[in-house]
């Protein structure tokens, strides 16, 4: 009940901040070709479990509700169910972001029995051969898919969440459609993730390509308006990732720094991901930091330079906040499904 009242003063004043990306760890056990966190891992540096308490303690007071916990692959830390577990406990809404190639059924049992109702599992195409080339590692599609039916088997049907999440590129765009039957067959939702092409020119679309982009976003888009269907993300967040596609344009309102916030292994808040500028959490002060004139005046500076992205985790909460459509369809799809 007080997680709902939070939001919704969110959603009336969207003057305090209710979600953190917080990346657990950046050591991986797959080095995927459009993804280069994992040259940042230094297991020396992430938190323990007594300094994540105080690190969330003080998100707590910020006014932080929901916390995604992702990586590099967060299964890497043998910790992760007791760190989920305490989450729960203080209140957090949580989901655990994987890879899905290092689960099994005894890890799975502890993971669920750390009060963990919500999970989104990684997959780019049903083709074992493209999942391994874009993994960089053999087996990952069949490991994947394995533990989407583990975790779909463990996770009691009441009031659980399950998320696949596709990077959409020029290797997977004519596989939308039958992606999106596919997770609906296997009782998951799934969340189409614009590739971000900055230095990984495989990936980006050619402009003979522009059309194939069209015919498969409008098949999702209407599968949107059918209703009923497996797609997570909002109708205006698929419009406007079909621009990003094409043309490398994101025109929505980033609130970075504002509503979401983004947790490096060591304990640093920054605005996103992007930046490195971040406040340690274990340093005393950091509420009256954030809380700052500067810090605001900071945080746009860096909106305003920033290329743009089209991550959901950033986009779909601020056009939640912004539009009354998308507010309608998400709640569709998470109250009401």
């Amino acid at each position: 009940m007080k997680n709902l009242l939070k939001l919704a003063s969110t959603l009336i004043f969207k003057n305090r901040p209710l979600y953190v990306h917080y990346g657990l760890t950046h050591r991986c056990n797959l080095q995927c070709r459009m993804c280069n966190v994992y040259r940042d891992a230094s297991e020396d540096e992430e938190l323990s479990i007594e300094q994540i308490e105080k690190v969330f303690d003080i998100l707590r007071s910020l006014g932080i509700v929901y916390v995604s916990i992702g990586g590099g692959e967060p299964f890497l830390r043998q910790d992760l169910p007791a760190i989920i577990s305490l989450l729960i406990k203080k209140g957090f809404m949580v989901r655990l972001l994987t890879n899905g190639t290092l689960v099994d059924e005894g890890l799975i049992k502890d993971i669920v029995s750390s009060g963990l109702k919500e999970i989104s599992v990684s997959l780019d195409t049903l083709d074992h051969q493209k999942q391994a080339y874009i993994c960089n590692r053999s087996d990952t599609g069949e490991k994947i898919i394995r533990s989407i039916d583990i975790f779909s088997r463990a996770l009691s049907k009441n009031r659980r969440f399950l998320l696949i999440n596709t990077v959409v590129s020029r290797l997977n765009i004519d596989e939308l459609p039958q992606l999106s039957q596919f997770a609906k067959s296997k009782g998951y939702y799934i969340s189409f993730v614009p590739v971000e092409t900055h230095g990984y020119s495989e990936f980006a679309f050619t402009q003979d390509e522009h059309q194939s982009i069209d015919e498969n976003y409008d098949y999702l888009m209407q599968k949107k308006k059918e209703g009923r269907s497996s797609i997570f993300n909002s109708s205006i967040f698929l419009e406007k990732s079909r621009q990003y596609l094409k043309f490398g344009n994101s025109h929505w309102s980033c609130d970075a720094g504002r509503l979401y916030f983004s947790l490096s292994p060591k304990g640093e808040l920054s605005i996103c991901h992007k930046f490195n500028q971040g406040v340690s959490l274990l340093k005393a002060g950091t509420e009256g930091i954030l809380a700052s004139k500067e810090f605001e005046h900071r945080r746009q500076s860096l909106i305003k330079g920033c290329s743009g992205c089209m991550r959901p985790c950033w986009a779909e909460i601020s056009l939640l906040f912004r539009n009354k459509a998308s507010l309608f369809e998400m709640s569709k799809v998470r109250f009401f499904s």
